[in-house]
């Protein structure tokens, strides 16, 4: 059974010969000095690449890697290190299945792994082929052939494999934690292979996001204030072409009636203008989706307007709609909806719910949000602009804590 290996080196090698599999020693503690340094050069590298570092996904990479950031994260898990009933030791082998839709994932899925001193293997989509994903692997591969990095061939194998059960069954019986970030259909296929007894998977599930504003702090912006809104929507939003499961599906609109129709049609006009200039993917391969989608919404019966063009489409749905949790085509389609409090929110708080990412909001409201949050669903609450900012704290896990051992000590 042969996979394609990307990292530590580019050749096709035994499923059982891989170096992460092959090895039983666990020389890397977490956190250890050697991690940190590699992480930090690799970041480095990132951010100083000009042919790189100008899209907004791999500059955030690379600001998350640095060493300043990985101390603070370190810090904030004090309790994992600094306890005098246990001690924190690697889960062991982990295994990786990467969602194709957000193509930097795979990076801080290990990143996360391998601070817990794991060794990793990691399946990407055979699609990751864009120029700057394939520089990663090169800056990736370039580190590990360092002597100094020479370690890391035994804790990061970046593979790709079509769809062969007997491959991914033999992975999953000889890893002991998955990673399973592919959303339900993934998480279904990966469920039915045998695992070890051990096995723990940590799955991440088919989520659906959603932002509200404040109409009234929206409408008193003045021209620099909706030029730095326009640019943090469409850091949120339209990356990775709204598909990420933190980008917002829907916006609520907080505020009176007059309110509303102000701000809705103000967003309207400024969105249209800035990403019109900002947004680089053919919008054009994308209209024939969104009319679809629009025709959808009417038969339906969900919608009674829509707003905008093939920049930013807003469909406004039904007063009397049942609430429900939608995922649009993606793209710039957004589902809009007028709400008079947030306690209207609680009809589609469900584990469905991923991110509120909010504007506006007063630090009254964003006390509801969060009593909103102790019923099932919302795992993320956070400022426009952080939607898809990755934190080791994703989906109502701690990854840290998930992906190491507690060594009882008495």
């Amino acid at each position: 059974m042969n996979v394609k290996l990307l990292t530590p080196s580019e050749e096709f090698i035994l499923v059982s010969d891989l170096p992460a599999l092959a090895v039983q020693d666990y020389t890397l503690h977490p956190f250890d000095e050697q991690v940190m340094a590699f992480l930090d050069t690799f970041s480095r590298a990132v951010l100083s690449d000009a042919s790189i570092n100008r899209y907004p996904e791999i500059a955030a990479l690379g600001f998350w890697l640095r060493r300043g950031n990985l101390n603070k994260i370190k810090s904030e898990n004090s309790n994992l290190f600094d306890n005098q009933f246990f001690i924190s030791a690697p889960i062991g082998k982990v295994l990786h299945i990467c969602p194709a839709n957000v193509d930097t994932m795979f990076f801080y899925s290990f990143a996360v792994s391998v601070l817990m001193g794991n060794r990793n293997i990691l399946r990407v989509s055979a699609r990751m082929e864009m120029p700057q994903i394939m520089k990663l692997f090169a800056i990736l591969n370039q580190l590990i052939a360092e002597e100094r990095f020479s370690i890391f061939k035994n804790y990061i194998n970046i593979i790709s494999y079509g769809h062969d059960d007997h491959i991914s069954e033999y992975l999953s019986l000889n890893t002991n934690a998955r990673m399973i970030w592919g959303g339900d259909g993934t998480i279904g296929i990966f469920k039915k292979f045998k695992t070890a007894p051990r096995t723990k998977d940590i799955v991440f599930a088919d989520r659906i996001s959603l932002l509200c504003i404040s109409c009234a702090p929206y409408l008193e912006l003045n021209e620099k204030g909706l030029e730095n809104f326009a640019a943090l929507f469409l850091n949120d939003a339209y990356t990775f072409d709204q598909m990420g499961c933190s980008s917002p599906q829907t916006i609520y609109f907080l505020g009176s009636s007059e309110e509303y129709n102000n701000c809705i049609n103000a967003m309207q006009d400024q969105l249209r203008n800035y990403i019109g200039r900002k947004y680089e993917t053919e919008v054009e391969s994308l209209a024939s989706l969104k009319i679809n989608q629009a025709v959808d919404d009417v038969i339906r019966h969900r919608i009674d307007k829509k707003y905008g063009d093939n920049f930013c489409t807003f469909a406004q749905l039904k007063e009397d709609e049942n609430e429900e949790l939608l995922h649009s085509c993606g793209g710039g389609y957004f589902y809009v909806k007028h709400i008079h409090k947030l306690a209207q929110l609680s009809n589609i708080v469900n584990a469905k719910l991923q991110t509120i990412s909010h504007f506006g909001l007063t630090d009254n409201e964003l006390h509801e949000l969060r009593l909103l949050a102790n019923n099932e669903g919302i795992d993320r609450i956070v400022p426009i602009g952080m939607a898809l900012n990755f934190n080791y704290i994703w989906d109502g896990y701690n990854l840290l804590d998930e992906l190491s051992r507690k060594v009882f000590i008495k």
